[in-house]
């Protein structure tokens, strides 16, 4: 069986992917909104849309960007994206299935050879890399998370 990473870019609108890691495929992608308005209703969808997604690739492994804050953050923000890292950790460990974190600076570094590189780099480099049109952002950066995340493993095994 292929070894499946699932990217996740959570925020109001969810940026997911999943790559045989074996095959270096991507094998889904999308981004979609969650829910607008009703917190609790935007994170049962989430719960929802994650037990669905592990279900059809049953995933080794996750990885998550890691919160990124700009100056002129909302007050709320933080706690919005600390429920949505919740939910997607609970349907993890339900699952037994290991989350990691990577920060948006370590991301790009990775895809792209430059930590501060703009998104439009990164969307070039995914659409060139992986042959596909992708809708926003959000799905972008859920792919580059999950490649990321491989490449992290690729070189930790060739430490060892």
């Amino acid at each position: 069986m292929s070894k499946i990473v699932i990217g996740l870019d959570l925020a109001d609108k969810l940026g997911i992917s999943a790559i045989d890691a074996d095959a270096e495929r991507l094998v889904f992608s999308d981004g979609i909104t969650l829910y607008k308005g009703d917190t609790q209703k935007r994170l049962l969808r989430l719960r929802e849309y994650l037990l669905e997604i592990f279900a059809r690739f049953e995933p080794a492994e996750i990885a998550i960007e890691d919160v990124f804050l700009p100056a002129r953050t909302s007050p709320r923000t933080p706690i919005s994206l600390g429920e949505l890292r919740g939910v997607a950790r609970l349907c993890a460990a339900e699952r037994d299935i290991p989350v990691f974190f990577y920060p948006p600076r370590k991301v790009k570094m990775a895809i792209t050879g430059y930590g501060n590189a703009s998104k439009e780099d990164v969307v070039h480099w995914i659409e060139n890399e992986f042959k596909i049109k992708v809708k926003d952002d959000n799905e972008a950066d859920a792919i580059s998370i999950a490649w990321t995340h491989i490449l992290e493993r690729r070189f930790t095994a060739c430490q060892e």
